[in-house]
């Protein structure tokens, strides 16, 4: 009997899989679009007052039906259930009843790009008639761009809300929202004459925006918006460094660069700029180029000590060990006791007694023999100076100079000192 069972229900799946396969096969009836029906009951529910209902009413036919969203009378349509469910959001804050200050911001940007795609399909149809030698004008635009106008400022106030509110996010929504419609077409008349009345805040918004699109990661929006922005000079190596960073997420080696160096240029004593200049250009090999603006600082502040320790170690990568000396010098001339200096000058001259010892291939009998070995061994010395000197400035800064004393005791023949620095005395 289980066996039994078993078969009918192993046939009745098999049955039921070649049923669905026959029914997906069969080509499902589209559902008409009724432009009439779908009208008469969007005014039911405008008449009733049930705008959210509308609103619903023709984003459904949108969705469902590409006639309709090509239609910029629906695009209208849906545009007066918007003003009227803001309208309805506006009355309970003044009326301070169970207001949504979120939800009235949300139908006011989505009324600006309802009434931005119904001017844009109407500008279409006009387009194809005029193609087809027939003439039309546009009908729309004027009560749109009004209805949009209406609510200008309100749009200013709601990216501002959100940005004090660190909302980036939706801030930079609203705030480009404003920024890119200053000009947009549904505002002009047939002369082409805008009817905003906007004050000169387009720079104002545009730091706003670019501030707020960094916030919330938008990358290519804050470069978007960086060459307005900067006209505003009090921020400008603020900016300039949150450009640079932005080039970098993108990975926009060249425009972070080039961002880089005009702070740098501009504004030197902002050291972000040099900081993340060096690196870059050590990264790369490129010791000159860092160099370069190591240089530049020492002559701005050479009271700071920072700007000469970095040209020294740039000229110590260039070979240039002369010069290195030169400024690891006056690094302790502006900090007497400085420690990393001090060892830096020992490892200069660690290093030139290195290359003379490389170059040491003469034998016993040459006459230069001796002249060279004592060169050599007197860069040891003043190594050995060097790194004692850092040990009394900073003797738990065991790294600076433990390894460079190791080696120059032990050319120096000083087994005592070596012995005790083993032992940690």
């Amino acid at each position: 009997m289980r066996s039994s069972a078993m078969i009918l229900i192993v046939m009745l799946l098999q049955v039921s899989s070649v049923h669905a396969q026959v029914t997906d096969s069969i080509p499902q009836p589209v559902e008409v679009f009724k432009k009439s029906a779908t009208v008469r009951t969007y005014r039911g529910y405008m008449k009733d007052k049930n705008y959210q209902q509308a609103l619903q009413t023709i984003e459904d036919a949108m969705a469902k039906h590409e006639e309709v969203a090509r239609n910029s009378q629906f695009y209208k349509y849906k545009l007066e259930a918007l003003n009227e469910l803001i309208g309805e959001e506006n009355r309970k804050i003044y009326l301070q009843t169970q207001s949504d200050t979120t939800t009235y911001f949300n139908y006011m940007y989505e009324l600006y790009v309802t009434g931005l795609a119904c001017d844009s399909i109407e500008q279409l149809e006009i387009q194809h008639r005029l193609e087809e030698g027939k003439k039309m004008s546009p009908k729309l635009r004027y009560g749109v761009g009004e209805r949009m106008l209406f609510y200008r400022k309100n749009l200013l106030s709601a990216g501002k809300f959100y940005y004090k509110r660190k909302d980036y996010q939706n801030a930079f929504r609203f705030l480009d929202m404003y920024a890119q419609t200053k000009s947009a077409d549904v505002f002009k008349d047939a002369r082409g004459n805008s009817a905003i009345a906007d004050p000169n805040d387009l720079q104002e918004v545009s730091v706003l925006a670019l501030l707020s699109a960094y916030g919330s990661s938008n990358y290519r929006s804050v470069l978007d918006y960086l060459p307005e922005s900067l006209g505003d000079k009090n921020l400008e190596p603020q900016l300039l460094e949150v450009g640079s960073k932005s080039a970098a997420e993108l990975g926009d080696t060249l425009e972070m660069v080039r961002l880089l160096e005009q702070g740098f240029e501009c504004f030197p004593a902002a050291e972000y700029f040099f900081i993340t200049l060096t690196k870059y250009y050590n990264d790369r090999g490129e010791y000159g180029a860092a160099l370069s603006k190591a240089v530049r600082m020492c002559e701005l502040y050479p009271q700071n000590r920072d700007y000469w320790y970095t040209a020294g170690k740039e000229q110590m990568l260039l070979g240039r060990d002369s010069d290195a000396l030169f400024s690891f010098a006056k690094c302790v001339e502006l900090q007497p006791g400085d420690a990393a200096s001090l060892a830096a000058i020992g490892n200069v001259y660690l290093h030139q007694a290195h290359v003379a010892y490389e170059h040491f291939n003469v034998p016993f009998s040459d006459p230069t023999y001796a002249n060279r070995k004592a060169a050599i061994t007197e860069y040891y010395k003043q190594a050995c100076g060097a790194f004692e000197q850092a040990r009394r400035a900073d003797g738990t800064a065991r790294d600076l100079w433990l390894a460079g004393l190791r080696e120059v005791y032990f050319q120096l023949n000083k087994g005592r000192e070596l012995r005790a620095l083993e032992r940690g005395k």
